[in-house]
């Protein structure tokens, strides 16, 4: 992208990786902090990151609805400015010590709703500002990058700056984040909206026809009904295993916070390599059996943590890790592209919402059967469900338009 065409892009992209990277330090911080400073369980310390997501069961498709009405750039700014304010709070509250794990929960349940909204906004709003497939591909593929690049760098600077101040500076960390997030979002300026309708224009009668024409249009479509039942299975799977890989490494392997943070960072670098082969093959990689492959790829990966955190090798864990990396890291700005290509401008508020919610919603479903299996079967075993159970995507993935392999211009609805 030339930098005299794309400064919105940039400024998107700007406040994106920004947010991104405080969102990293939350996802070490956050468990350790219960456990640590608020003294709950493990399975209660697994749970806490599914509240984020619960959200997305309830308010998804009414989000995506909304959002096909409303203008999304409002819905960014306000979305970003309330997480910041959110985050400030608990900080605030955890400094002057009244801060309760029920209050905790309350609070990133209210976060999981303003994520919802930003979630669902942002790959809505992004073809307003990138208009030509191929900069949409590589605009996907940048913030895919991004990402990849808070969740290397993020762990690291979280694991040092836990080791110096403890779990709860991560929080006033996190709200400065959403802070420049929301400014360089203000100045975005100069394209053209998708609508300029407001609240005036809504009416439960309308929402309710929105989510239906989305859900529809959804379950006719031969190729992004595959890619989404796909990444819910794989995204209910793959958060039991995640939702307590951070108290696996503390409490049965004895790392360190510092050393958590260098693992979980380091073990991300597969999405760098992934995100990178998309951003330079962009023009050659252009079909559906793409996804395929990419999704094999990322479920080995996956496969082979817990048995590397059997064998007790932290080495093991990374290089793993980094293949899984490789995978998603090309699959998931691929998935977002064919989604954005794919769906009219007028209903891709409610395409994506389908996707979030059936995907995001599986990863609070996720957390919440991994904290149920490790009050029964404990870590060990609870990770080998996670790790194995990721496998079971490829059966929900490989059929209907993927199966029979299509270029990413005629993945029509026909």
């Amino acid at each position: 992208m030339k930098n005299t065409k794309y400064f919105n892009f940039y400024k998107l992209w700007i406040g994106q990786s920004i947010s991104l990277l405080g969102i990293q330090f939350t996802v070490v911080a956050l468990p350790l902090f219960a456990i640590e400073v608020l003294q709950t369980s493990e399975a209660n310390a697994a749970m806490l990151r599914g509240i984020i997501f619960v959200p997305y069961l309830i308010f998804g498709l009414i989000a995506g609805a909304l959002i096909d009405i409303l203008p999304r750039k409002k819905v960014l700014l306000i979305s970003s400015i309330c997480q910041g304010v959110l985050f400030l709070s608990v900080f605030l509250l955890a400094v002057t010590n009244k801060i309760t794990f029920p209050l905790l929960v309350l609070l990133m349940f209210v976060n999981g709703i303003f994520t919802t909204f930003y979630n669902i906004a942002i790959p809505s709003f992004l073809p307003e500002i990138v208009t030509d497939k191929d900069n949409l591909k590589k605009g996907n593929a940048q913030l895919a990058l991004s990402e990849s690049l808070a969740v290397v760098v993020g762990p690291m600077l979280a694991g040092i700056v836990i080791t110096l101040v403890g779990s709860t500076g991560s929080f006033s960390v996190n709200a400065a984040t959403y802070f420049i997030c929301f400014v360089c979002l203000l100045f975005i300026s100069r394209f053209k909206p998708h609508t300029e309708g407001s609240l005036k224009n809504v009416n439960i009668k309308s929402i309710y026809k929105n989510i239906f024409e989305g859900l529809i249009y959804f379950r006719k479509h031969p190729v992004l009904e595959p890619i989404v039942s796909c990444g819910a299975v794989y995204g209910f799977f793959k958060y039991i295993l995640y939702s307590i890989l951070v108290i696996f490494l503390y409490k049965v392997m004895g790392l360190s916070e510092l050393e958590i943070g260098f693992v979980v960072g380091s073990a991300s670098v597969g999405f760098l390599i992934g995100n990178t082969i998309l951003l330079k093959k962009s023009k050659q990689i252009n079909h559906t059996k793409m996804l395929i492959y990419s999704a094999a790829v990322s479920v080995i990966g996956l496969s082979f943590i817990p048995i590397m955190g059997y064998l007790g090798t932290v080495y093991g864990i990374v290089a793993v890790s980094i293949i899984h990396g490789m995978g998603e890291g090309v699959f998931a700005p691929y998935a977002a592209t064919i989604r954005q290509l794919v769906s009219p401008s007028h209903m891709l508020g409610r395409v994506n919402a389908v996707q979030r919610t059936l995907n995001w919603g599986a990863w609070a479903l996720g957390s919440f059967a991994s904290a149920f299996l490790v009050s029964i079967f404990g870590l060990q075993t609870t990770l080998f469900i996670g790790g194995f159970g990721t496998t079971l995507c490829l059966i929900a993935l490989v059929r209907r338009g993927i199966l029979k392999g299509t270029n990413i211009e005629y993945t029509s609805s026909n």
